[in-house]
């Protein structure tokens, strides 16, 4: 097993511990779709890698860096201000946003050349650091676990109390991750909310 892997191993048991400590269940601490979000992986692959398995290596460097630009447009996305619906950003918008011509962003995700020229615009662009386009899969997830998952843990183990008041709500927090929802589902979801609290306080 590569030094990835077994770095990769030892954070999974970090996160594992604080999970312990925390009492919060598996599925909201290793959220796989907010994992996959932050590390361009499919769920699959994140799941593979939590448990310890190898996941099939890239084919080539330039296809890995078009399908990590990919995923991008296809998660990130924009507010269209005429109709006020999330949409995918355009070429044009992305090559504008990041300092290149939509000519040399045709050819990163036709997997024309293997060298991220405008990898520090694309990076600022997108809000993704440097590393998102050239870490190993067990890298990637390493980055997400040590940058959002085990800070978020420490804390919320901070203030024992009202770690154990407040479980279930951390608990959905998690399972939403980055989860961007519609306006209407928002709404419904406070309303529910406000339900609980006043259930909660009595009359």
């Amino acid at each position: 097993m590569s030094e990835g892997y077994e770095r990769l191993a030892r954070t999974v048991r970090e996160v594992e511990e604080l999970q312990s400590e925390a009492g919060l269940d598996r599925a909201s601490v290793f959220n796989l779709r907010d994992l996959s979000f932050h590390s361009s992986l499919p769920e699959a692959d994140v799941r593979r890698l939590l448990d310890g398995e190898l996941v099939e290596a890239p084919s080539s460097a330039a296809a890995e860096l078009a399908r990590r630009i990919v995923f991008l447009r296809e998660t990130r996305l924009t507010v269209d201000k005429h109709t006020g619906c999330r949409r995918q950003y355009t070429t044009a918008e992305i090559a504008a946003g990041s300092g290149m011509t939509p000519q040399w962003h045709g050819k990163l995700v036709n997997h024309s050349t293997p060298n991220i020229w405008h990898g520090a615009g694309l990076a600022k662009f997108f809000d993704v650091p440097m590393e998102y386009f050239t870490q190993t899969p067990p890298e990637a997830v390493k980055r997400v676990l040590d940058s959002k998952v085990i800070p978020h843990l420490k804390a919320f183990l901070g203030n024992p109390s009202e770690a154990v008041r407040n479980r279930h709500a951390m608990q959905v927090q998690l399972r939403l991750g980055d989860k961007e929802l519609s306006p209407s589902l928002e709404m419904a979801l406070m309303a529910f909310m406000d339900a609980i609290t006043r259930e909660d306080s009595g009359p």
